[in-house]
């Protein structure tokens, strides 16, 4: 047998291991030596032990039963059930990815489990419906921003959005948007980049997946870009949706605290206001998603400064009755 029929014999075995065996599903000397020979490799039970000792040595789990028959199987992998779980769960919500996309991505990642494994995340993890979304360009677009990103400069794109008949149409009469890229995201199911825009002096939020003909300019992003706070920007966002960064206090009542921690972290500022509620203080930034987040509560969560804040917020829900009115 040549030396590359040796290599291909080592790769052939390595993925019947990986594929076929977990701690449930266990391999016999015997069957690998069976496998190998419907490859087409000369194998024996000491081809296949000593084989099995270089892949151990090169780094691979492989757990060995010993019995008369010893029988092998893979143990720790890169990724174990539950994170492989999470991860196709993620990617299946993901509004942004076309549903070919969504799977091509999936079945990656549950190669990377045994096939018994793979049945039981497939099994577990729900299937979301087919919304219609999604792009072919996302790759691309995502590509072309981490090059910006990573070079330090700006984009320049065109932005779609859905018109009253479900069609695709350009923003802004087709003109396209340059600005500083600074770093993508996911949220609220979809895929974000956020942008430093040098003629409004301030960050937007854009969907990756409504991004047409993205490309990076030869010109170097905006250096106010780099003085913005992004970890206190990204986690004072409501709905994706940018607006200016202002502290607020709100008051709540007691059992929205899990609500607050889930929102704002543990760390949040909070305070004793009565025994029936507690202030908390965060920077967010102000849009209709933060008014919208402080309504769904039904009056358990109130804004109580600052007064522009609070201004701002009875303003809308007065608009709101009027044109309920109206109807």
């Amino acid at each position: 047998m040549s030396v590359i029929r040796n290599k291909q014999r080592l790769l052939h075995l390595y993925r019947y291991l990986m594929e076929n065996t977990d701690e449930d599903h266990q391999i016999t000397t015997n069957d690998l030596v069976q496998f190998l020979k419907q490859e087409d490799a000369n194998a024996s039970r000491k081809t296949v032990k000593d084989d099995i000792e270089v892949l151990v040595k090169e780094g691979i789990d492989i757990i060995t039963t010993k019995s008369y028959y010893n029988s092998y199987f893979i143990g720790e992998r890169t990724f174990e059930i539950p994170e492989i779980t999470f991860l196709v769960d993620s990617i299946e919500s993901n509004a942004s990815l076309t549903e070919e996309k969504k799977q091509k991505i999936i079945e990656k990642l549950l190669r990377m489990l045994s096939k018994y494994q793979a049945s039981k995340v497939r099994v577990s993890t729900a299937i979301r419906p087919n919304r219609g979304t999604g792009s072919e360009q996302l790759y691309y677009t995502v590509d072309r921003i981490t090059e910006a990103i990573s070079e330090g400069k700006k984009i320049e794109f065109q932005y779609m959005e859905y018109n009253i008949s479900k069609e695709k149409v350009l923003c802004n009469d087709g003109d396209s948007v340059c600005l500083t890229p600074m770093v993508m995201m996911s949220g609220y199911d979809c895929y974000y980049m956020l942008g430093y825009d040098s003629e409004e002096n301030g960050v937007g939020a854009y969907r990756v997946d409504r991004m047409l003909r993205t490309r990076m300019r030869n010109e170097l992003g905006d250096p106010r870009a780099k003085e913005i706070d992004l970890d206190t920007l990204i986690d004072g966002l409501f709905g994706m949706q940018t607006g200016e960064a202002t502290e607020v206090v709100l008051e709540c009542a007691n059992d929205m605290m899990g609500t607050i921690i889930d929102r704002f972290g543990i760390d949040a500022d909070t305070w004793k206001s009565t025994p029936d509620s507690f202030y908390v203080k965060k920077v967010v930034c102000l849009s209709p998603a933060f008014y919208a987040w402080v309504f769904e509560h039904a009056g358990k969560i109130r804004i109580v400064s600052p007064v522009g804040v609070v201004n701002e917020y009875m303003n809308m829900l007065r608009n709101n009755l009027r044109n309920e009115k109206r109807k």
